[in-house]
């Protein structure tokens, strides 16, 4: 999202073409969209983005086209009782910040960082002024309005310090991380086969490392190290890759780990981690069958269940 966000707006600031960013600032009760949604606004259309649709985001679009230059803050009732309301029954109540974006430096900073995966927040102060891009490791892991230098700011961290490690590149990887990068999921792709695992058929993954899976200590345990931000799915195309994969993602913190396969492979699987000495603390780690039950049959559709599994695993951390 962020990536699409910055690089749009450059373009249009270079076609010196006004440009809004527009930004959930607040949210209470229910609201379409949370703190840290987005989208960017042109003087005719909505470019890219969305802060939930509807009657909200018609509303702010035209504002955007009527003041493109005007940084601002406001606030919207979602409760059609009260006055003043947009008319929408959702309930609660939001901030939306608008902010002209006319500055190249801190949107070339800000996609650097994305690109860099260094830690970094976009910040937007609330009064509609220039946003800037902050490296603090203190600043906090979700969208939060915070004061800085004297002005209160929307901070929006750009990366999620979480990676998904994929352990595997067949049918199913291959539709997963597809929607892992729609979904804004860091991934790396691990196989022990060049033509399952390159950049060609993963191009958004930040790694494709190609190793046999009984080594995965020996390639990750440095910077790539996994931490209790990260997942692993595990994928392999047969019970000694996935045994390899299992015992390895028990040795580190990540807080996720999903298998996927058939009940009698994950017996077997059970059955050799028990008898090497693993704990049923250690087994009730893995989340297995892997992916929410929606009947799911296709690579695809088994995709889509693991990426909603992610999903809540993401929400929940």
């Amino acid at each position: 999202m962020f990536e699409q966000l910055l690089t749009t707006a450059l373009h249009e600031i270079e076609a010196s073409r006004p440009v809004l960013l527009v930004s959930v600032a607040r949210a209470t009760g229910s609201t379409p969209r949370k703190e840290g949604a987005m989208m960017l606004a042109g003087t005719q259309r909505l470019l890219c983005g969305t802060i939930g649709g509807g009657l909200l985001e018609h509303r702010c679009l035209s504002l955007a086209a009527v003041q493109p230059a005007h940084g601002h803050l406001e606030h919207f009732e979602l409760d059609n009782r009260k006055a003043g309301s947009l008319g929408m029954v959702c309930g609660g109540s939001t901030e939306v910040l608008f902010t002209p974006l006319t500055d190249f430096a801190p949107l070339r900073a800000a996609l650097t960082a994305l690109q860099n995966r260094s830690p970094a927040w976009l910040c937007l102060p609330l009064d509609g002024s220039a946003p800037h891009i902050a490296q603090d490791s203190t600043l906090p892991p979700r969208p939060t309005v915070l004061s800085l230098h004297g002005k209160d700011s929307l901070c929006v961290p750009l990366t999620d310090a979480g990676r998904v490690f994929v352990i595997g590149g067949g049918h199913v990887s291959h539709e997963l991380c597809a929607l892992l990068h729609r979904l804004d999921f860091r991934h790396i792709v691990i196989d022990d086969r060049v033509d399952f695992c390159s950049p060609t058929r993963f191009p958004h993954a930040e790694h494709t490392l190609t190793v046999p899976l009984n080594e995965l200590a020996e390639t990750l345990n440095g910077t790539l190290y996994p931490t209790e931000a990260d997942a692993f799915c595990i994928m392999t195309r047969g019970h000694e890759g996935d045994a390899d994969a299992v015992r390895y993602a028990l040795s580190t913190s990540a807080s996720y780990i999903g298998l996927m396969g058939s009940r009698r492979k994950r017996e077997t699987l059970f059955y050799t981690l028990a008898q090497e000495g693993f704990s049923d603390a250690a087994q009730r780690r893995i989340v297995t069958p892997i992916g929410l039950e929606i009947g799911a049959q296709t690579p695809a559709e088994i995709a889509v269940s693991i990426a909603a599994q992610l999903i809540k695993w993401r929400a929940a951390r």
